[in-house]
């Protein structure tokens, strides 16, 4: 179901490879202001001055742009000759038990389709962060982060392909400041190409990460019409991950509501609150070991701390996928009425509680959701409530980015 193609991809040229833990950077939306600035001093070749620079929204981009041009004119970047998938490795510790992982994808053009017709959504987007990708797209004619999808892997054939793939010296390969390994092989063996692509024939694929890069590569596309851009402009670059690998790591993001919207919090008619001793004891069930429910979260209020147990399910979600994930259980009944920009989003439970404590509110701890989950919440046409995921750990940018005008 999904139409994937190889592609030339652009990346830093051969005499900077061994050079990329100082030159790439995350993805644009988990930048913050302080670590943007961080990187602008780490090295003058930094990519950050692409992916999300600093300077006048108006003129930014076109910064952005001419930064990338003269780049490419003097070497730092180049472009690949030949098409091809790129494998990806990425070696890593466990966020939730320390254990050693490696997760498997590998990188190829998605053509982008409306939703539902085999690419499929997980979560809602925001126009804010679309509009800025959107300039940058526009501007660059360049996509610089992949978005992350998930397929079903029947019979695990796409792991194998993939295992089989990563062996020998990869061409790239680099440790991040955080620890995490990364390596690449290109794959141009048209043989090769085709079982990938046949792997994902009949496969739908979930955006796990990236909902605003792929809606803003529709808009594109729709921009492109009639400007002889294609067919690059149809296509979104995009790291395939196989459903079944048990290395994809998915965190869990708590939240804290101030108590200033106390009119939408209605704890004492969706559930029951059962004390319990502190943030410690409730490690399991954030953790998702065994013993802890979809039927319940970890709740904080003024220096107490609870099991908040669902004694009763919204009768939007009866019968649905929903029904089963804590998260739109408590986002569709006690807390109901609250948007995103009401909440406070962290992954360290410590801040979501002097969140909570500065602002006289609410803490809630959540267990992570599975791959399966978000399977199948996507594949059934809902989606879930905001946060609901956190795949770990981010691509880099700044390793492989996708033309979007001509060729692929």
């Amino acid at each position: 179901m999904a139409d994937l193609l190889p592609f030339r991809a652009f990346r830093y040229g051969d005499a900077r490879l061994k050079s990329l833990t100082k030159l790439v950077c995350p993805p644009y939306d988990i930048i913050s202001d302080s670590l943007r600035n961080a990187l602008y001093k780490k090295d003058p070749l930094n990519f950050i001055r692409v992916e999300h620079r600093r300077g006048d929204p108006n003129t930014k981009y076109l910064q952005a742009a001419a930064t990338w041009r003269s780049w490419m004119k003097k070497g730092v970047l180049s472009r690949d000759q030949v098409p091809a998938v790129y494998v990806y490795e990425a070696v890593f510790k466990s966020q939730a038990d320390g254990r050693r992982l490696s997760r498997l994808g590998f990188f190829a053009a998605l053509k982008v389709v409306p939703w539902g017709k085999g690419v499929f959504p997980h979560e809602k987007t925001l126009p804010t962060a679309k509009a800025d990708r959107f300039q940058l797209f526009t501007a660059l004619r360049v996509q610089t982060s992949p978005i992350q999808v998930l397929f079903e892997d029947r019979g695990n054939k796409g792991i194998s392909l993939l295992r089989s793939a990563a062996k020998g010296k990869p061409w790239v390969a680099f440790k991040d400041e955080s620890g995490v390994e990364h390596r690449l092989w290109r794959v141009t063996d048209p043989a090769a190409l085709e079982r990938l692509r046949t792997v994902l024939k009949k496969a739908p694929v979930v955006i796990a990460d990236g909902h605003h890069r792929y809606e803003t590569a529709k808009a594109y596309g729709e921009w492109a019409k009639g400007k002889n851009l294609s067919p690059a402009c149809d296509y979104v670059l995009a790291l395939f991950d196989p459903s079944g690998d048990p290395a994809l790591e998915i965190l869990p993001t708590h939240r804290s509501v101030a108590k200033e919207k106390s009119a939408f919090v209605h704890l004492e008619k969706w559930g029951k609150l059962i004390p319990v001793s502190g943030l410690k004891a409730l490690r399991p069930l954030m953790l998702g070991e065994e013993g802890s429910s979809p039927s319940e979260v970890g709740l904080y209020r003024m220096g107490k701390y609870y099991r908040y147990q669902f004694t009763s399910i919204p009768a939007a979600l009866k019968g649905t996928t929903h029904a089963k994930l804590a998260v739109a259980v408590l986002h569709a009944g006690a807390l109901d009425g609250l948007g995103k920009e009401d909440f406070f989003f962290t992954r360290k439970p410590e801040e979501a509680v002097a969140h909570a404590d500065k602002n006289q509110g609410w803490a809630f701890f959540l267990a992570p959701n599975t791959v399966n989950e978000v399977l199948k919440v996507a594949t059934a046409g809902k989606v879930m409530p905001p946060k609901s995921t956190y795949f770990y750990p981010k691509v880099p940018s700044g390793m492989v980015s996708h033309a979007l005008e001509g060729i692929l």
